[in-house]
């Protein structure tokens, strides 16, 4: 029993946040659509009750009307309250994109490094190139490429 109680109290502590380090909306939304749900039937009930006792026939086209705009009065209000958890929901992905930028910061360092390796590799090889042709080396190997290609495909050229 002891355990529900710090657990009821540390939840009503949560709630009580006055340093503002965290969004309370999700948490307090059902209990804000109850009331704005009670507050819309009461409305509602007032406009029938003083329409009443403005006239009888008022009363009853106002009491005929009053599920369908109680019903818009409250789809009214779920429409606001989805429109809350759309932009808590974006709010959220973009406090998970914020260490993007270090991220991409360090994709980039390394692309540069594989990048200059690249180059140096190119460089070299282009200072071979006439040694690596005057041994035949790259037309015996596409040679052995094309062969090696047949083969597997199942045709001889």
């Amino acid at each position: 029993m002891f355990n529900k109680e710090k657990l009821n109290q540390s939840k009503v502590l949560q709630m009580v946040d006055w340093q503002f380090n965290r969004y309370l909306s999700m948490q307090l939304l059902p209990l804000l659509y109850l009331l704005m749900i009670i507050g819309a039937v009461l409305l509602v009930g007032f406009f029938v009750a003083a329409s009443f006792s403005s006239s009888l026939w008022f009363g009853l086209a106002t009491a005929t009307l009053s599920p369908l705009i109680l019903l818009v009065m409250i789809a009214i209000v779920r429409a606001a309250l989805e429109y809350l958890v759309m932009a808590h929901r974006t709010m959220s992905i973009v406090e998970s994109m914020r260490p993007l930028p270090e991220r991409v910061e360090s994709l980039d360092n390394k692309v540069d490094a594989l990048n200059e390796h690249v180059i140096d590799l190119h460089e070299m090889l282009m200072q071979l190139r006439p040694l690596l042709r005057s041994a035949g080396l790259p037309g015996r190997f596409i040679e052995s490429l094309r062969k090696g290609d047949s083969k597997e495909n199942g045709g001889d050229k």
